[in-house]
């Protein structure tokens, strides 16, 4: 397979097709580059996936500048707009409740199944651009380009490489030179997930998008998807690599039988639904570069993240955002591409470092499950004013994603 012929826009060769691959394919596209995806699942895979991504404001406003606004358009009336929320103790006394109309935007994101976000994303890219049932093996470069290996051994050649694989990135596995992907650090729980309808009317709180009950070393969550659709998640303080021994639903109801309402009944609208677990890992930030040359990395691959403050999809898409800014920049000023490269893990270190580093934080609060530990943090949360808590996630939230290279930095 070659090269385009000279003179056509450059190519940027994407490997993985999940929200951080997908969105980074439209990006690139919109500054002036030719990309091509590569994803080792078949299509109904690619655009399958568990449960629901809960998408705030700072991911949003990137999807707004992806073809004059339609696709985000088209997103939130698909999904439900993030409405009021909170953090509940079990047996639902309030320990924190956001307040929507502080925003100060007047929209603090969107909730949609994740399946639903995947065939969004697709939609406008198609065959033409995304490459599914590819499996890579190996790439070289040099001053020219990148030649990635296929598992049919052929190649794709491109003009940079971008790993958007996910946590067990085969791209950052051969930029560390290993023949496995390096280890994950165990977050200490485990997530069940999946959709659920309530099974009765008034169930939920219309007035209410999210909501989220802690116990001892145990958390469950529920957000809207659209639609009359929900999703819910559920967190518990368990050995690394654990299975269920009976029923995923049967664990789940003896885990949260002492929880106030609608936890039951929620669990009770699972029967006879796909339920997924994982266990819950991530990584520390890369130190120094995420890439070498002409190859760097995205979203998981370059900085996994706990889901303890709704930022994995965000941040991947931020860093579609600003690799897309450094790639438009460096071809209006006809800079290398590996120095845009450069500028790119530069510029979005010390902000996917804080996003680690917090949601860390948030989650050994929540997994708290000793008597003292969780009479401490309830309490913590419970007399801080509401209008604190919003104030702590300012500098994260209102992230303001502008083409324009003279703009002040947003990290």
């Amino acid at each position: 397979m070659s090269h385009l012929a000279q003179g056509s826009p450059p190519t940027a060769l994407i490997i993985g097709g999940g929200v951080a691959g997908l969105t980074l394919a439209h990006l690139v596209r919109q500054a002036g580059w030719t990309p091509i995806l590569i994803e080792k699942r078949p299509l109904y895979e690619m655009l399958s996936g568990a449960g629901g991504v809960f998408l705030r404001q700072n991911g949003l406003s990137i999807l707004k500048q992806i073809d004059d606004g339609r696709l985000a358009a088209e997103l939130c009336r698909q999904g439900a707009p993030v409405l009021h929320g909170g953090f509940h103790r079990q047996d639902g006394a309030p320990l924190y409740l956001s307040n929507s109309g502080k925003s100060g935007k007047g929209e603090l994101g969107v909730c949609i199944g994740r399946a639903d976000l995947q065939r969004l994303l697709y939609r406008d890219l198609g065959p033409e651009v995304v490459r599914t049932g590819w499996g890579i093996t190996d790439f070289e470069q040099d001053s020219s380009g990148v030649r990635v290996w296929l598992e049919d051994g052929t190649y794709l050649k491109g003009d940079l490489m971008v790993g958007a694989d996910g946590l067990w990135s085969k791209v950052r596995t051969i930029l560390e030179g290993r023949d496995q992907p390096a280890p994950a650090e165990y977050g200490g729980y485990c997530c069940w997930r999946g959709l659920f309808k309530p099974g009765q009317e008034g169930l939920l709180d219309p007035n209410k998008s999210w909501a989220e009950y802690w116990g001892p070393g145990q958390r469950f969550g529920w957000f809207h998807l659209g639609g009359g659709r929900y999703s819910f998640y559920a967190f518990s303080n368990t050995a690394q690599g654990g299975k269920d021994d009976r029923p995923t639903v049967e664990v789940l109801r003896e885990l949260f039988s002492d929880y106030a309402e609608p936890v039951p009944s929620i669990l009770a609208a699972l029967d006879g639904e796909p339920i997924f677990r994982d266990d819950i890992y991530d990584r520390p930030p890369i130190e120094g570069p995420w890439g070498n040359g002409r190859v760097t990395l995205v979203g998981d691959a370059a900085h996994p993240v706990q889901p303890n403050i709704g930022q994995g999809a965000c941040q991947a898409i931020e860093d579609g955002f600003e690799l897309a800014r450094a790639l438009r920049a460096a071809t209006l000023e006809d800079r290398p591409v590996a120095q845009a490269l450069r500028t790119f893990e530069q510029s979005r270190s010390k902000r996917v470092e804080r996003v680690h580093k917090v949601s860390r934080q948030v989650g050994e609060f929540a997994r708290a499950d000793d008597k003292w530990s969780v009479f401490v943090r309830d309490h913590l949360y419970r007399w801080m004013p509401n209008w604190l808590g919003d104030l702590q996630f300012r500098w994260l939230l209102e992230y303001a994603p502008q083409w324009a290279e003279d703009q002040a930095d947003v990290a």
